[in-house]
């Protein structure tokens, strides 16, 4: 059983590190440092591009208050992962440093007994499940997305007639200054389009996935602690424990400062872009003409 679970442990954490590598936001020292430096850039000014398409489709868009909304919503997710991968960017000494700090106390507590094994990895499977299904809600958006136009796209190619009618469905042709031509090179603004989405998917699912996995090794050591204090070995002192606890809790007190550093914007960008979606959204609802009058008939009845 033990076994079984490290396993799924490594597993969700070649997953973390894997998704974190695919947005440019894994900065730990390999022998592909530079490739991996230059990644990160091209996946900033990728989805500054995404972000900016989608403001051209808002403004674009600005006197269809429903069409514009949506594309709004794009916008925020967008500038989201635009900060996701900056924050990350600008910060990677600062993380190289926080990851191997945790990662090696994590290691020590997970392989000095089989009870606190079993103990720290108790937990494992709730917040693992959280991320992997995180990610398949994404994976199932961006498939949203895109089937209809590769349904399309298959269906012309079936015929032998490679079309260009169908709708890009990203910006739907309005994120750009410029008249979409409808030749070969449509294919390509719709691959793009695609490859826009799939980066900032990736970026959002692999920084708060990576939020979780952090939060989950900072919480599982501090059990491992108090489980040691309170559950001595018989050839362990308590003093000696209680002093190597304390120098841990030291040691993972700047491992939360930094945790909190690079996540508090985050959060509290996520916190107001929110606020204005759910707004937007109500107001979407409340335009409806069934909305409309199912509220009307409510306050009729309570009248």
């Amino acid at each position: 059983m033990i076994d079984k679970e490290m396993q799924e442990y490594r597993t969700y954490q070649r997953f973390i590190r894997n998704l974190l590598i695919s947005c440019g936001c894994w900065h730990v020292p390999t022998k592909f440092n530079k490739l991996k430096y230059c990644w990160s850039i091209y996946n900033i000014l990728i989805l500054i591009i995404y972000v900016l398409i989608n403001i051209t489709a808002v403004y674009k868009l600005r006197h269809n208050f429903y069409h514009m909304m949506n594309n709004f919503g794009v916008t925020i997710s967008a500038a989201g992962a635009v900060i996701k991968v900056i924050i990350f960017f600008v910060n990677r000494k600062l993380l190289i440093n926080y990851h191997r700090t945790l990662n090696n106390i994590f290691e020590e507590e997970l392989e000095r007994n089989e009870k606190i094994r079993r103990m720290i990895l108790s937990s494992l499977h709730k917040i693992s499940t959280v991320a992997y299904m995180y990610s398949l809600i994404l994976v199932l958006l961006i498939l949203g997305y895109s089937t209809p136009t590769f349904l399309f796209i298959i269906r012309g190619l079936c015929s032998f007639n490679l079309t260009t009618n169908y709708i890009l469905p990203l910006t739907k042709g309005y994120g750009y200054f410029w008249t979409v031509p409808k030749n070969f090179l449509y294919h390509f603004y719709f691959l793009f389009e695609m490859s826009l989405v799939i980066s900032s998917s990736c970026t959002a699912s692999s920084v708060d996935n990576a939020f979780g996995f952090y939060v989950y090794q900072i919480s599982s050591t501090l059990r491992a602690m108090t489980f040691r204090i309170t559950n001595l070995l018989p050839n362990e002192k308590y003093t000696d424990v209680l002093k190597a606890c304390v120098a841990k809790h030291q040691i993972l007190q700047p491992c939360r400062d930094t945790l909190e550093h690079i996540y508090g914007p985050i959060i509290f960008w996520h916190v107001i872009t929110n606020a204005l979606l759910l707004c937007s959204l109500i107001y979407q609802a409340f335009l409806q003409q069934t909305v409309r009058k199912f509220i009307n008939a409510i306050l009729i009845c309570a009248a």
